[in-house]
C-alpha cells in the first residue's frame, strides 16, 4: 500500500468517524475538547516520518492543567509533553485501563507507535486502523470516567521527581479544594 492509499483509508476509517465523535482534525492529527477532558491522536511528522509507516500516540489531559509553558490551554495542546497520559498508538490496541496510567518517562520520550502499512493489504490496513480507532474510543470513555482524585493520585506519586508532575499536582490540589 502506498502513502496516498493509506491516507485515503485513514480519512475514511479514522478521521470521518472520529469527527462524528467530536474530534477535529488539525494537520494530520485529531484533537477533542470534551468538558474537562482534552484528547489527541497525534501523528508524528518530521524526524518521525518514515516512508510506509504511521507514527502515532494517543494522549489525554484535564483542561485545567497547565502545560509545559505554565499556560492553560483552552484548546487541546499539540505538544505531547503537555499531556500526563500518553500512550503508543500501537500499545493502545489490546491494552486495558490498568495500562493507562500516568508514567512520567513517557513525557521524556513520547512512545510513538509504528504501523508499517507498506507491506499490508488494504483490508489489513483497514482492520488495523479500525482497531486503533475503537481502542481510542475505549480510552476516551475510560478517561471521562477517571475521577479527579484518582488522576491526582497517579500524578502526585511523581511530583517530587518531575517538575511538570509537581505543577500538575498543584493544579489537581487546587481544583479538588473547590
Amino acid at each position: 500500500m502506498n502513502a496516498q492509499e493509506f491516507d485515503e483509508l485513514f480519512e475514511e476509517i479514522v478521521v470521518t468517524r472520529l469527527e462524528n465523535e467530536g474530534f477535529s482534525r488539525e494537520g494530520k492529527s485529531l484533537y477533542m475538547v470534551d468538558g474537562a477532558c482534552q484528547f489527541g491522536w497525534i501523528r508524528g511528522g518530521g524526524r518521525l516520518s518514515k516512508a510506509g509507516t504511521l507514527a502515532h500516540v494517543v494522549v489525554f489531559r484535564h483542561s485545567f492543567l497547565r502545560g509545559k509553558s505554565v499556560a492553560l490551554h483552552t484548546d487541546a495542546p499539540h505538544a505531547t509533553g503537555d499531556y500526563p497520559w500518553i500512550l503508543s498508538g500501537e500499545d493502545l490496541v489490546g491494552s486495558t485501563p490498568i495500562d493507562w496510567c500516568f508514567e512520567p518517562s513517557r513525557l521524556m520520550t513520547p512512545p510513538y507507535g509504528w504501523l508499517n502499512y507498506e507491506t499490508l493489504s488494504a483490508d489489513q490496513v483497514a482492520a488495523s486502523l479500525d482497531a486503533r480507532r475503537v481502542a481510542l474510543l475505549d480510552y476516551v470513555a475510560w478517561a471521562r470516567s477517571l475521577s479527579l482524585s484518582e488522576a491526582h493520585v497517579q500524578v502526585a506519586r511523581h511530583a517530587n521527581d518531575y517538575w511538570i508532575a509537581g505543577l500538575w499536582d498543584e493544579d489537581y490540589r487546587a481544583i479538588l479544594k473547590r
